[in-house]
């Protein structure tokens, strides 16, 4: 560098310091350095308070979780935790900083536990653990138990009276019939019953279909806070007839009749032919009798037929005298019967079970008793008998399986079947 750049520096320097901005400039950096070094070096050392430190129970590879027990209740557990250190870090810490964590060593059984805390820095900050606003928890550990129960129902009223004037109460529907519990074991075996209650609060007029609380049945709520009662996809709805008392005809079903008899009906009696019924208030213009039973053709015979239900066998409508017994009597003294032979080539599989491929086992032909008129039973032979199976809802297991037949009989006026029972054998094979 020359003399003349070098006495130009010179200059410049000189300038610079004896500039005020540059000098105040200076000075401001100065300051912060300062500021900063002492702040570090010779900053205070303070105590702080983290509040609401969650606090970890991790059950995995625990004494606990290889027992079987789990943790109900109330997880989620938070202490103040006090620390020291540099003013300057500890006046920055937040609860991410911090690791407490309730020790799980000793329990080994059923209970309410009381767990230690241990709080460790979870931070590559200096400072230090002092101590915390509690060293303790309490822990609910039990075995998980799931039940399933029956509910019942309960209906109570705060209204003058439940329905109106010259009808009663039926016995209310359940949209399920259980229910499964689960939670704690202990608690789930204080329960003796699940109940679906309800509170008429207005005098019913129709049958109402309403939304019952379910109530655990055999401790206090507080005994069972813990379990949980699975419902299922939908709420459980409880359906309340309002039945008027009625005095109907009564009548049978049949099921499986030859076309013949679909349009004109064969005659029979049902002793009583009357009984006392409870309908619903909506449908009492829609009834003119009541079915107390349904008769399939297969159990129909030529000549006399006698058929007996039971009250309990009507689903539709309440009987009043639980104790009633029907007899139904079916006279059929214009039919005869014959024997015939279907031929294995008129027995045939026309539906398929979806997790199974059937076949008939062997070249198998099943010998029936065909009733009809004598006239038109006379034309009927084996050609005329179809037998078919239907697996669709059939219970299959791999290899051979017995399975029912449905036969119909095309002669005539199909005024012809068959009597009993009958089956053959299938292969089944899983699809």
């Amino acid at each position: 560098m020359s003399k003349t750049e070098n006495k130009k520096l010179n200059i410049n320097l000189s300038t610079l310091i004896r500039s005020n901005k540059f000098l105040l400039g200076f000075s401001i950096v100065a300051a912060f350095v300062l500021w900063l070094w002492v702040s570090i070096e010779k900053s205070p050392v303070i105590e702080n308070t983290i509040v609401s430190v969650p606090v970890q129970i991790d059950l995995e590879e625990s004494i606990p979780s290889q027992m079987g027990l789990r943790i109900f209740g109330n997880t989620n557990y938070t202490v103040d935790v006090t620390v020291s250190g540099k003013k300057f870090i500890v006046s920055s810490l937040t609860a991410e900083d911090i690791k407490v964590v309730a020790q799980t060593n000793y329990v080994d059984s059923a209970g309410n536990k009381t767990l230690t805390l241990k709080a460790t820095n979870d931070s590559t900050k200096d400072f230090t653990i002092k101590s915390l606003s509690q060293n303790y928890i309490s822990v609910y550990f039990d075995f998980y138990k799931e039940a399933e129960f029956a509910l019942t129902t309960n209906i109570e009223t705060t209204a003058d009276k439940m329905v109106i004037d010259g009808c009663f109460l039926g016995d209310p529907i359940l949209s399920k019939t259980t229910v499964k519990v689960n939670g704690p074991s202990t608690e789930i075996n204080k329960i003796t019953g699940v109940s679906a209650n309800y509170v008429i609060t207005e005098t019913l007029g129709a049958t109402t279909t309403v939304n019952p609380e379910i109530e655990l049945v055999g401790a206090t709520s507080g005994q069972l806070a813990n379990t949980t009662v699975d419902v299922g996809e939908s709420v459980i709805t409880m359906t309340i007839p309002v039945l008027k008392e009625m005095m109907l005809p009564t009548s049978v079903s049949f099921r499986n009749a030859p076309a013949y008899y679909v349009t004109n009906p064969m005659g029979y009696a049902v002793y009583p032919s009357s009984v006392k019924v409870g309908v619903p208030v909506e449908q009492i213009d829609q009834i003119d009798s009541i079915t107390v039973g349904t008769i399939d053709f297969s159990e129909i015979d030529a000549g006399n037929n006698s058929f007996n239900f039971t009250a309990e066998s009507v689903t539709d409508y309440m009987i009043m005298d639980h104790d009633s017994n029907f007899r139904v009597n079916v006279i059929m003294n214009n039919c005869t019967s014959k024997t015939l032979t279907v031929p294995a080539a008129n027995i045939s599989i026309v539906k398929q079970n979806s997790a199974f491929y059937s076949q008939l086992t062997a070249n198998e032909s099943v010998k029936v008793r065909v009733i009809g008129p004598a006239d038109i039973l006379a034309g009927v032979t084996e050609k005329d008998i179809k037998a078919e199976i239907d697996l669709t809802d059939v219970e299959l297991k791999d290899g051979v399986n017995n399975v029912n037949i449905n036969f119909t009989v095309n002669s005539g006026n199909s005024s012809c079947w068959v009597f009993g029972e009958h089956s053959v054998t299938v292969t089944a094979q899983k699809a």
